[in-house]
This record gives structure tokens, C-alpha cells and sequence, in this order.
């Protein structure tokens, strides 16, 4: 039967509803299948096994196509306009505001500003390279400040995400607010009190009910109850440091070791799997290079973020105990409520020098639509009253939002690809089925080697152009 869909329209429709569709089906099933053997293998029975295979996997595939709008979204926004014989960057901005339309329409509950941020903050990128690739522009800008500005950005990103994660979880993701619980490896008992102080039910000094809170863990950890009862003063660092000797050097780098241990197989994951599959020819070729590289970098990234959740615990005890409180005198409430927290969430930002020049620049990107995420909400909150129009306001700026952005990335590919970074790329030359140099459909095996130049892992193949 002769289909009047042209070839390449489809082709781009499949491949983008497939990466959309493993995004967000895949964690979940990957993850049901690992709990599925963990509990088989502590209770040594096939129940758990059979259950995921019978029950939660089905469950989770159908649910991936009937209450998930997300990989439909993106296959028909990706190649709506390849249904014209000509492209213009108009068709694309029609097509994407039709299809997000139409995804609201098919899916009213599907949350879709995850995406539409990630798209947001990679269309604000395009721009940022095109104004660096003018000649004026870099006459006048030091070729600094785009390397450190990344570090600026993701430390501004951190700063919105973490003062969040620590006072107003609801602000973000709760999944991602979750991860980040994981990750720091604290416990909720002291998050709650920290939230608890800020919103003036737990006042030093005073009794006001909430002295199980901290009295329990307490317990649980073999100290005195009145180390976590508000009546007797400020909560003690022995509990903040779960009850360890030694001091905060110590817990700190306790931490540090708990974040590393977490995080490496993660991202020797990430570093060895893309490699592994698109450039097999390396690993062919000098598999001694390739492993110590793949363990280089592994090692690099967990430092980073260990480093990360060091420095938040290290700032914190220093500015509630040492500087704020025994130093300065600052009112403790103070410490707690606001500035502890507040410097932590700032300078951890810092860890992310450890990282190549290219993995700042994408770090960056990747927290920053959380971050926007959570100040869109911290700013518009106060005046959202459930009034009739809201909802439909948000959603018509959510959407032009959504296919300028499409319309942004999609035209950078097309006409100017030096603007797009290599990695993000790569993947919308595959699904857009885009050429290469060599006349190629381009691959997802354009992943940078540390030994690369600087302007391409930072995606700034820009034209050389005399002075």
C-alpha cells in the first residue's frame, strides 16, 4: 500500500517519538527491574521478579503510550514541517505550536515545562554562540568570560535549585528533589527541622512541639534527645554530622566519600556506553587508551560531584557554627533560616573547575531549566489567585515559548550547526536526518575526546574570520 506521508517526514517522526519515548519509559523500567532483583535476591524468591514481569512492566509500557504525550510531542514537532517539500523555519514554528496544542488537547494532565525549559535554555544557547561568533562582539569580549561564565551560571542555577530543594521543595521537579535528598545524604528529619525554622514553628528556646522531631533521631543515633530539642539551644553539630567524632573535617569528608561511591558507576556509565556503541573503532584500535580515558574521565566527574556535596556540608558548618555563630554572633535563627544554607547552595557551584572545559558548558545547560523551573515559581506564586484565565495564559505562552524554541534549534541545525553544541548536535542531526560534510546521515558518534580543541568541546567551531 503506497503511503502519501513522504519517507523523511516519517522516518523523523519515529526516530523522535523513540527518544522521547525511551527519556521517560525507560528509567522507570530499568529501575522496576533492578528493585524486582534486589528484592529477589534478599528474600531469595522469584515473587518480585515475576510481578514486574507479569504486573509493573505491562502497566508501565501501556501507560508509556496511552497517558504519555511527550514522545508524540516531539516526533510531531520534529517533523511536522519535513511534510513540505520546502523548509522554512515558519512551517517548524507552526508545526511545533499545533502539535503542543494538540498534546494538551490529547493529554490535559501531562506536564510538559520540563521540556519546554530544556528547549528554552538550548535555544538561548544558539543565541549566545551567535553573538559570540560576531567579529565585534569578540573584539570587544574577552574569550574568558564565555569559559568562566559557564561556572557563573551554573553557580547562580545551583544557588536557585539547592535554597529550593532545602526550604521549598514543592518548587521543583519531585523526582529531581528526590535525587538530590539521595545524593546529599541527609536526613529528612533535619531538613524538616531547617524548614521548620524558617517558617517559625521550631524556635530556639521555646517549646513548641517539635522536639520528637529531632528527639527521635537523636535516639536512633545514640545521642542525648536534648542535642536535637529546640528549649535547649541551637541544633548541635554532632547531629548535623549523624553522630560521628572528629569534627566537621571529618563529616565532610565522609561525604565526599559517600558521593563518590554513589555517583561512580553513574557516570562511568555515561562515559563508557556512548563511546562503547558509536565508536567502536577506538576501542578496537587502542583499548588501553580507551579504558584508562573512559576511567579518567569517570573518576574526573564523580570528583566534581563529590566535591559538589562537599563543599555544600563543609559551608554550612562553617557559617552556622564557626564564623556565624562563634565568630560573628549572628542570631542562630538567622544561620539557620536563610544564610548557612544560602552561602552552601552558592559556593558548591565552584566544584564545577574540576570538570573539562566541554562538561561545564553542558552541566551548565542541564541545571538551568531546573533552576528556571523553580524561579518561575518563585516568582509567579505570590500572584496566582486560580483565576479563569491563568491556566489558559500559561499555557499559550508555555506553547509559543515551546515552538520558538523548536524553531530556534531546528534552523541552527539546518543553516548554521557550529551554533548548536556537538552533543545536542549530534542527536537532532540523526533524528532530522541532516547530512554530514561527507554527505553521511550523521551519527550520535560526534562525542568529544579530551584531546579535542577547546572551541569544538565548547561547540564554538566558529569561523576564522582576519582582523
Amino acid at each position: 500500500m503506497h503511503s502519501d506521508i513522504p519517507t523523511d517526514a516519517l522516518t523523523t517522526f519515529i526516530r523522535a517519538y523513540g527518544l522521547g519515548w525511551t527519556i521517560t519509559t525507560a528509567p522507570a523500567i530499568i529501575s522496576t527491574t533492578f528493585k524486582a532483583l534486589l528484592v529477589a535476591k534478599r528474600t531469595k524468591s522469584t515473587g518480585s521478579i515475576e510481578k514486574a514481569i507479569m504486573q509493573i512492566i505491562p502497566q508501565l509500557l501501556k501507560a508509556s503510550v496511552l497517558q504519555n504525550g511527550i514522545p508524540l510531542l516531539m516526533g510531531l514537532s520534529l517533523s511536522g514541517h519535513a511534510l513540505w517539500t520546502r523548509y522554512h523555519k515558519r512551517i517548524v514554528f507552526l508545526t511545533a505550536l499545533i502539535s503542543m496544542s494538540t498534546i494538551r488537547h490529547l493529554f490535559p494532565d501531562m506536564k510538559t515545562l520540563d521540556l519546554t525549559f530544556f528547549l528554552l535554555v538550548r535555544a538561548i544557547d544558539v543565541f549566545a554562540h551567535r553573538i559570540y561568533s560576531s567579529l565585534a562582539v569578540r573584539k570587544r569580549v574577552p574569550e574568558w568570560t564565555l569559559e568562566y561564565g559557564n561556572i557563573v551560571v551554573f553557580m547562580l542555577a545551583s544557588t536557585e535549585i539547592l535554597f529550593s530543594w532545602f526550604y521549598e521543595p514543592q518548587r521543583l521537579p519531585k523526582s529531581y528533589g528526590n535525587w538530590i535528598t539521595r545524593m546529599s545524604g541527609i536526613d529528612t528529619r533535619l531538613l524538616e527541622a531547617l524548614r521548620a525554622i524558617r517558617n517559625g514553628t521550631w524556635v530556639y528556646g521555646k517549646d513548641t512541639g517539635l522536639s520528637h522531631l529531632l528527639g527521635d533521631y537523636c535516639t536512633q543515633l545514640g545521642l542525648p534527645r536534648h542535642l536535637g530539642d529546640p528549649v535547649t539551644g541551637r541544633i548541635a553539630c554532632t547531629l548535623v554530622h549523624e553522630g560521628k567524632p572528629y569534627g566537621c573535617e571529618a563529616n565532610v569528608l565522609l561525604r565526599f566519600y559517600r558521593g563518590f561511591a554513589k555517583i561512580f558507576p553513574v557516570y562511568l556509565s555515561v562515559h563508557l556506553f556512548p563511546p562503547l556503541f558509536f565508536k567502536t573503532s577506538k576501542l578496537v584500535r587502542n583499548p588501553g587508551q580507551f579504558i584508562s580515558h573512559v576511567l579518567f574521565a569517570s573518576v574526573r566527574s564523580s570528583t566534581f560531584l563529590a566535591t559538589y556535596i562537599a563543599i555544600i556540608w563543609y559551608s554550612i558548618c562553617l557559617v552556622r557554627t564557626r564564623i556565624g555563630h562563634q565568630l560573628l554572633g549572628i542570631n542562630q535563627t538567622r544561620l539557620d533560616n536563610t544564610i548557612a544554607p544560602l552561602v552552601g547552595s552558592m559556593l558548591c557551584g565552584l566544584s564545577l573547575l574540576i570538570e573539562s572545559k566541554h562538561r561545564r558548558g553542558e552541566m551548565a545547560l542541564y541545571v538551568l531549566p531546573r533552576a528556571l523551573y523553580s524561579f518561575t515559581e518563585r516568582i509567579l506564586s505570590p500572584y496566582q489567585k486560580g483565576r479563569w484565565w491563568e491556566h489558559k495564559t500559561a499555557a499559550y505562552v508555555e506553547s509559543v515559548t515551546f515552538a520558538l524554541s523548536i524553531m530556534t534549534v531546528v534552523d541552527a541545525v539546518y543553516h548554521n550547526r557550529q551554533l548548536v553544541r556537538p552533543s545536542f548536535r549530534s542527536i537532532l542531526s540523526w533524528i532530522l536526518q541532516i547530512k554530514s560534510t561527507s554527505g553521511q546521515s550523521t551519527p550520535i558518534d560526534t562525542i568529544e575526546t579530551e584531546n579535542e580543541t577547546d572551541e569544538e568541546e565548547e561547540g564554538l567551531v566558529l569561523r576564522k574570520k582576519s582582523v
